[in-house]
């Protein structure tokens, strides 16, 4: 196939296809269902036609990883679209539980290959480790309720994509209305606060509901698969071999113990600057220097361009890829009625040109979001190239490096969105306070998934008020919460990754530290920094964890010293702006 051009740049398409047909359709089983016979009744002889074999195995799974993928998408940009739905249901239903009995017999076909010793240990190490971990957890009576799990956490995204608000008389999204939480205006600020907070409160009770249905099939999958509770399940699901849950719990405490006081003392700082007796939590948001929201860009067409000559600054290679995707249509990034929450990077992995979703309302928040999730793109891009599917199939905790890394390394930049020296420093000093929030919002949010999959018998009740108390051990003590109390008890139902990606939390800080020591670096030689950022990038999933930190110029360290050394770069920096 020939490759078209923009610019110079090449815009790639689809390479030709060498063992699944051109015309594939996978909508029914009996259409799949022969490529799996192929590959399960080969006999395989030598190294090559293991080596063979595993070519076609990685494309079968690319091509009905992609088209997967485009299915969910398409269910995300418009809620409504009953073709996609119907699709969805058909993947969840028919397809997907056949997958899962095949996929664990190619498991085993290829653990039980003689050849697989004569794989080059150094790069099939994490693919065999991961595959070997597979096995263990496979039940069969598992399938059925996997496939009624992936049902009910798509009815997330249908509840809180129908979520708007009606203010001056306009239609607003939850995202749009989030705008006017950033006004000078203090009584507009709690309305707004409390329109958007009494409109996801007429959902409360069919996400709680929705959220038991899930933990209670979660940890029946547990049980099934012979672990005592879901979470010590998911950190085997999650191939979580470089760190265990002690490890996290004793991260919750360093992390409480060295950046608590901080946040409170920040807190405290915008209290005294905004002129408040009590600080109360429609005031979080507010700049307290009396000035205008910040308003990076004015459109998403504006946000894109100035996008590319950001990454461009930092990498022509960067900006060039972001100007493939918005030439492919694969951009969407407006805020709108019956679109989905939230926003992603799809990779998509046979033409390996990711698909970037989010809900953009022209604010700063919606900057950082862009680039967050270009650096998912990059590293796309980047790991494309290698030879197998599963090599770029990367954990949650290296591809977060990717996106964190690029927020902060594109902050040097970000005078292509704020041409005024005021406004830049306070772009960045906001991101920079934003960044301490992340640490230990993400600490608040596994300790209480943590607490949700140990006792996973909890009425709503309990869980409500166990939010509550961890809540006030993660969040800052100086904000009122005394009036707004059912808003704070459920607060825990904005976050999508509960529902839906159950304990891919933690990465976000792990990955934060990461991103910090790698921006120190960036700070000292921009050129080393970005280059040690590609190469770890390209190394996809065939390290551990520790080496794709250390190729990246970080340590995957999570002790109180260590910590408390980046919190004080990250103070340090604070303090120049």
């Amino acid at each position: 196939m020939t490759s078209e051009t923009y610019q110079g740049i090449e815009i790639p398409e689809r390479k030709k296809r060498s063992f699944v047909a051109e015309d594939f359709d996978p909508s029914t089983w009996e259409a799949i269902e022969p490529y799996y016979k192929n590959l399960l009744g080969r006999n395989i002889n030598s190294l090559q036609e293991l080596q063979s074999w595993l070519k076609d195995w990685s494309e079968l799974d690319a091509v009905l990883g992609e088209i997967s993928r485009w299915i969910y998408v398409r269910t995300t940009i418009d809620t409504s679209d009953e073709k996609a739905k119907a699709d969805l249901m058909n993947q969840y239903t028919q397809i997907f539980p056949q997958l899962t009995v095949q996929a664990n017999l190619m498991d085993k076909k290829f653990v039980d290959c003689p050849f697989v010793a004569e794989l080059d240990q150094d790069i099939f190490f994490t693919t065999i480790r991961k595959v070997k971990k597979s096995l263990e957890l496979f039940r069969e009576e598992n399938i059925s309720l996997q496939s009624e799990l992936n049902m009910k956490q798509a009815t997330y995204d249908q509840i809180a994509g129908a979520q708007s608000i009606t203010y001056n008389g306009t239609e607003l999204t939850v995202q749009q209305a989030q705008v006017y939480l950033k006004s000078n205006d203090r009584a507009q600020r709690e309305e707004v606060f409390r329109l958007i907070n009494d409109r996801k409160l007429q959902d409360a009770d069919a996400l709680d509901t929705l959220f038991t249905e899930l933990i209670q099939l979660r940890t029946q999958i547990a049980k099934n698969a012979g672990f005592e509770n879901f979470m010590e399940y998911r950190f085997n699901e999650l191939a979580r071999f470089d760190y265990t849950p002690a490890d996290c719990i004793q991260f919750h405490a360093s992390i409480e113990e060295v950046l608590m006081p901080l946040v409170n003392q920040l807190f405290e700082e915008k209290k005294k600057e905004l002129g408040l007796a009590i600080l109360k939590p429609w005031d979080k948001d507010v700049d307290p220097s009396g000035k205008a929201p910040l308003k990076p860009f004015n459109s998403t067409d504006e946000l894109i361009e100035k996008t590319i000559q950001c990454f461009n600054r930092l990498d022509p290679y960067f900006g060039e890829r972001i100007e493939i995707m918005k030439q492919m249509k694969y951009l969407d990034l407006d805020s709108r009625m019956k679109k989905g929450p939230g926003g992603y990077n799809m990779t998509m992995p046979e033409i390996g040109v990711p698909f970037i979703f989010m809900n953009s309302a022209n604010t700063e928040t919606d900057l950082i979001t862009m680039v967050h999730e270009g650096g998912h793109a990059i590293h796309t891009f980047l790991s494309h190239h290698l030879e197998l599917n599963s090599f770029k199939d990367t954990t949650s905790e290296v591809a977060e490096v990717a996106s964190m890394g690029m927020e902060l390394m594109s902050m040097e930049h970000w005078d292509i969105f704020y041409t005024n020296p005021d406004d830049l420093n306070r772009a960045k000093r906001n991101h920079l306070q934003y960044i301490l929030t992340i640490l230990t919002k993400t600490c608040l949010g596994d300790s209480f998934q943590f607490w949700l999959y140990q006792n996973p018998n909890h009425t709503v009740a309990e869980r409500r008020a166990k939010w509550v108390e961890l809540n006030n051990r993660f969040s800052a003590t100086n904000i009122d919460w005394s009036d707004s109390q059912a808003y704070i008890e459920t607060a825990y139902q904005s976050i999508l990754h509960f529902y839906v990606v159950p304990f891919y939390y933690i990465e976000y800080a792990f990955a934060e530290l990461g991103s910090l020591a790698l921006w120190r670096s960036f700070k000292q030689n921009p050129a080393k920094a970005i280059s040690d950022y590609k190469n770890a990038l390209r190394l996809g999933y065939t390290k551990p964890i520790p080496v794709f930190y250390e190729t990246a110029g970080a340590k995957f360290d999570f002790s109180k010293p260590y910590i408390s050394t980046l919190v004080s770069f990250l103070k340090e920096e604070l303090g120049k702006l």
